[in-house]
């Protein structure tokens, strides 16, 4: 088994040859790469800290030992201490609608979590050539959380422009954690 981790170095940042080649195989827009873009895995805040954080506790982690990347995500999340219900991405989009309703923050709430998760999966990718099942399986519930927030924003501010963008990344994102489990 290869065990060569991939971390970025912190004076360049994002790039390809500072990640594991079967990431560049399936991750290979620019936007993955791109740490100012709001829509990719690590260009918003969330993802951005959660890989930084990801790649710490990668570094911190006993030599030879397999770790489970989902330890991590519980751990992130719990120390970001978001009022998110754990079992939120695997709800119905009525249920998700009637909690959203409860509080205006609700949805940057249920985006931040959702985007830890991508960003932890495309991170583990990213690091280290693969991704654990149950992590890649909560990742994809992210994204198609995602997509009904992008429905439900484009609802409410039908001029949003930003919004095809959004929903053409998030289908990439998808059809390239897809490809990660065939790999």
């Amino acid at each position: 088994m290869n065990t060569t981790l991939y971390f970025d170095d912190s004076e360049v940042g994002l790039a390809r040859e500072t990640s594991h080649p079967a990431f560049v195989r399936i991750a290979g827009q620019d936007f993955y790469y791109d740490c100012g873009d709001d829509f990719s895995p690590f260009g918003n805040d969330d993802g951005s800290d959660t890989l930084a954080a990801l790649e710490e506790w990668y570094q911190e982690q006993a030599h030879g030992k397999p770790v489970k990347a989902s330890r991590f995500l519980r751990q992130q999340l719990s120390d970001w201490d978001l009022p998110v219900p754990k079992d939120m991405l695997t709800r119905d989009d009525a249920a998700r609608a009637q909690w959203l309703a409860r509080d205006d923050m609700n949805q940057s709430y249920l985006r931040s979590v959702c985007r830890a998760h991508v960003a932890t999966a495309f991170g583990q990718l990213k690091i280290t050539g693969s991704i654990d099942a149950d992590l890649q399986k909560q990742a994809l519930l992210a994204l198609a959380c995602q997509q009904w927030l992008n429905t439900v924003a484009r609802s409410k501010y039908p001029d949003w422009e930003y919004a095809d963008q959004e929903s053409e990344r998030l289908a990439l994102m998808n059809t390239a954690l897809e490809q990660a489990s065939a790999a």
